[in-house]
């Protein structure tokens, strides 16, 4: 066999292996575009403690605005961002205030209002939410 033709096949065989390693790179560094980070920030317990309402702030990177999410989550239960349903979404890193008046009634308010509300449901369950 020729010499040029023992350097393409030697050419081929590292063509393979670096191709897939950079396939490999290249999703692992696209994966982590779309990941979002989401920081428990504080819970706020019920009157007799069977409820959270946990708040989380979430940031997704520069194409996704950052928000502030919340969700009531039973207490014992072990609170996660993708399977828990958020009853509250607004834009930005906020402290919202939250009050329990009762077992099934809370309120929720802010010092300084969001820019945007994505989401804001009355009910969560048996629990009525306000807004204030």
């Amino acid at each position: 066999m020729s010499r040029r033709r023992w350097i393409g096949i030697a050419v081929a065989a590292l063509a393979v292996p670096i191709g897939f390693l950079g396939v490999v790179l290249i999703d692992s560094v696209m994966h982590q575009f779309g990941a979002c980070r989401v920081v428990r920030q504080r819970a706020f317990a019920s009157p007799n403690g069977s409820q959270l309402v946990v708040v989380v702030w979430k940031s997704c990177g520069a194409t996704v605005p950052d928000s502030t999410q919340a969700s009531i989550v039973a207490r014992g239960r072990t609170f996660s961002p993708e399977s828990t349903p958020t009853f509250l979404s607004v834009r930005g890193h906020l402290d919202p205030v939250v009050a329990w008046s009762s077992e099934r009634a809370v309120r929720i308010g802010f010092i300084s209002g969001p820019d945007q509300i994505y989401k804001r449901d009355a009910r969560v369950g048996d629990v009525t939410i306000s807004y204030e």
